[in-house]
């Protein structure tokens, strides 16, 4: 077999790499100044709607190798989450941290920050490491480009499907304001406004719900940038109007994507003549300006809703809602020592009867064993053995854990594992077996039994005799 190794050359890798990140460059600069030049500014906001935790150049590079992506992830990431890649499909470019230590030699400085001397009246140096912030290129991959387990439904979005939904979605929005929301009758035509001298933000009584979330995170954005103190601390002393305008209006339209909100009355047509004459530094600071107040106005939403959502799911359960008993299983290498060898749990039984049937008999650790996990809130004894070394356990469950034994999806399990497995006995007639081969021998069960009953009956005499004497 040849050795894939021998053709790897270290100086060209690094090379490659060194050539592809300055291809990135190149293109995260060229896409900036697209951006404002076409209609390629709401799909860029329609992907930091999707991508509120990535940076601006990964919403960058997203959108221009996949527009079409709603959900991201590495390989790795995806087979967490039991999805796979399809054959063939290729990796979104994307730029993830990869920072590293250098040892830096530089002057020696003293509680007040300033350099101590030698005796010659020279610097004293000393060598301290610092972290250098540096980026690789890696690869990511869409929800399309794979298959697998469904995924979860997550975040907000579903709040927005009914009056009740809207409700709590704005509720949260309420929560997550850095000023107060309220309602008034505000003359002139204007749909809502934030109040930059009292802080807080005023929404036109009698309109729609959408309106009023949509109006109501156009103002959050105001009162998260353009307040007083953050216009002050600016070095141009301040934006224009229309920059504040693009910068809310930018903002609302990502969030209201993000939950579903209808977008349909945003137009962007006005952003190309707004960005003429800026140049690149200005148009980056702008979207990276655009991008983190989303995504913190998402995150926050989204927090607050969900907490809202888990306080309604946190009522007192009625018996209609008390969760029917479910049963998994698992296959041990040592049944003994769940720990030694290979363990499988959170199976069905026809799984866990393939497992136990492909562990070899010669890296055992132990008996091998399929065994149960019932889930039922009546009964406290949950876990025990179907099958150990090949025999049947249901006479032990009988008679160690009855209650359990009864339970009619133990039951089951016993029958069908018999079904999977013709080749197991009875325990009864495995013992049979083993009396006729070894008459004079008991049992090891047999004798634990009759050390119990033993112990029992001691105990029973001694309970009686001190009756006795207690009545002299």
């Amino acid at each position: 077999m040849a050795d894939h190794r021998s053709n790897f050359d270290p100086k060209k890798a690094a090379e490659d790499r060194k050539q592809e990140m300055k291809d990135i460059t190149d293109r995260l600069e060229q896409g900036v100044s697209e951006i404002f030049q076409s209609e390629k500014y709401q799909q860029f906001l329609d992907t930091m709607a999707k991508f509120p935790q990535y940076s601006l150049n990964n919403n960058l590079l997203i959108m221009m190798q996949k527009p079409d992506a709603t959900l991201c992830q590495s390989y790795t990431g995806w087979k967490q989450m039991g999805r796979f890649v399809k054959k063939g499909e290729k990796g979104i470019r994307i730029l993830a941290p990869a920072p590293y230590k250098m040892e830096r030699e530089q002057d020696k400085l003293d509680e007040k920050g300033k350099a101590i001397l030698d005796k010659d009246g020279e610097p004293v140096k000393e060598t301290v490491q610092i972290n250098i912030t540096a980026f690789k290129p890696v690869s990511t991959f869409d929800l399309s480009q794979t298959d697998g387990e469904p995924l979860p439904t997550i975040g907000a979005s579903e709040l927005t499907g009914s009056v009740e939904g809207y409700a709590t979605l704005f509720e949260a929005i309420k929560e997550a304001s850095p000023v107060p929301i309220g309602f008034e009758d505000i003359k002139g035509g204007a749909k809502g406004y934030f109040h930059t001298e009292e802080n807080r933000i005023a929404i036109q009584e009698g309109m729609s719900e959408v309106q009023n979330v949509k109006t109501a995170i156009h103002e959050m954005a105001h009162a998260k940038l353009h307040n007083m103190e953050a216009q002050k601390a600016r070095e141009d002393g301040g934006q224009t109007r229309s920059s504040k305008e693009v910068e809310a209006e930018s903002v609302a339209y990502t969030v209201c994507q993000h939950f579903g909100i209808d977008t349909s009355d945003y137009s962007f047509a006005y952003v190309a003549g707004w960005s003429q004459g800026k140049e690149m530094p200005e148009l980056k600071e702008s979207l990276n300006t655009i991008r983190t107040a989303a995504s913190e106005l998402i995150t926050a939403i989204d927090e607050k809703a969900q907490a809202l959502i888990a306080e309604k799911e946190q009522a007192p359960q009625t018996l209609e809602e008390t969760k029917d008993p479910e049963i998994s299983f698992y296959v041990a290498e040592c049944s003994e020592f769940h720990s030694m060898g290979e363990f499988n749990e959170k199976l069905t039984l026809e799984q866990a009867v393939e497992i136990y049937k492909q562990i070899p008999s010669d890296r055992m650790n132990g008996i091998k064993a399929i065994g149960f996990n019932l889930q039922d809130e009546n009964i406290l004894a949950n876990e025990f053995d179907l099958v150990t070394g090949g025999r049947l356990q249901q006479q032990d469950l009988k008679e160690l854990v009855p209650q359990l034994a009864e339970h009619p999806l133990v039951q089951k399990a016993f029958e069908d594992v018999h079904k999977l497995m013709p080749e197991l006995k009875p325990e009864q007639e495995k013992d049979k077996e083993a009396e006729k081969k070894e008459p004079k021998k008991q049992s090891v069960r047999k004798k634990l039994k009759d050390e119990k009953a033993a112990e029992k009956l001691k105990k029973t005499r001694t309970a009686k005799s001190k009756k006795k004497e207690e009545e002299r």
